[in-house]
């Protein structure tokens, strides 16, 4: 209750009482109700400091009775109005620190409920382990597949197979080689086509022509009884051909001759010519000029003609 000097009295002696009966000193008591040493003292004795106000005071005072367990009855009686607000705002802490109180519990309550850190790293190795094994798995699976679905190069391959079986005839456990075969293919493609260039005489070899002014010649010839001028020459040829000729003034000629083709040159003797001499038929001064297999390079030189006088 308070007095005329607004100063508060209760039942102070009960406090010491009850802490030394528990055996309690006052130091501990600060510690657990969050007060001072002096607070305390003040509190057991009823002094005047130690808190701003009575409001304080008694909100301290409160809390003190709880943590003694004594009925705060008995330390200030209830007829005292004065204190009715004091004592409610009090309640009020009071309720809230338990509540404070519960919620420390259910986090400690928690805290025991929950798994150590050690099972969750192990937990998150396990899985990790768990997806690299799955990832190999996978990778071996579709390179396997892979596999599977490539094409064999025997199929792939088709023609060379052919030319394989020709080769493995003989030799069930010998190797093929590509390149041979390749090789082999473009071997017989060009025996056919020279045998064909072969068989096709109108397609005359590249050295048959125009080498006349610097290739020596197969053949001279001359006639001592010439009964033409030596300022031309005639060729009958039997089939196609090219003929190259060159003349004493080193004019270069040369002509196509088709099969019965005919061709009269004039110049100035003596005349080089080169011919394919199975197939020609040659003419100077007069006379046929006979020809053997290999002289394709023939020279005709100029007879004069013997004057005839008559009388």
């Amino acid at each position: 209750m308070l007095d005329k000097d607004n100063t508060l009295e209760y039942n102070y002696k009960i406090l010491s009482q009850e802490r030394k009966k528990k055996k309690i000193s006052q130091e501990n008591a600060s510690i657990q109700i969050t007060l001072s040493v002096s607070q305390i003292k003040s509190l057991e004795n009823n002094l005047d400091s130690g808190f701003i106000n009575n409001h304080f005071k008694i909100l301290s005072l409160k809390r003190y009775a709880k943590f003694l367990e004594i009925d705060f009855n008995k330390i200030i009686p209830p007829k005292d109005t004065h204190l009715d607000k004091y004592i409610a705002e009090e309640q009020i802490v009071s309720e809230v620190e338990d509540k404070d109180e519960d919620k420390d519990e259910d986090k400690d309550d928690f805290t025991l409920d929950t798994p150590p850190k050690r099972n969750l790293k192990i937990s998150k190795i396990g899985t990790l382990i768990g997806l690299i094994i799955l990832g190999l798995v996978l990778t071996i699976f579709f390179t396997q597949s892979n596999k599977d679905k490539t094409p064999d190069p025997e199929i792939v391959i088709g023609d060379i197979n052919i030319a394989k079986e020709a080769l493995m005839d003989n030799d069930a456990s010998a190797p093929v080689n590509k390149d041979f075969i390749q090789n082999e293919e473009v071997a017989t493609v060009s025996k056919e086509n020279a045998q064909e260039i072969e068989n096709k005489s109108n397609i005359i070899p590249i050295e048959f022509l125009c080498s006349i002014k610097s290739a020596p010649m197969d053949k001279i010839w001359s006639r001592a009884n010439p009964e033409k001028p030596a300022t031309y020459f005639h060729i009958i040829s039997q089939e196609k051909q090219s003929i190259c000729t060159i003349d004493n003034r080193g004019i270069f000629k040369q002509y196509d001759l088709g099969e019965g083709g005919k061709i009269t040159h004039r110049g100035e003797a003596p005349f080089k010519i080169q011919l394919n001499p199975s197939i020609s038929e040659l003419y100077f001064q007069g006379w046929k000029v006979i020809l053997n297999e290999n002289e394709n390079f023939i020279q005709l030189n100029p007879v004069e003609m013997a004057i005839e006088i008559n009388y």
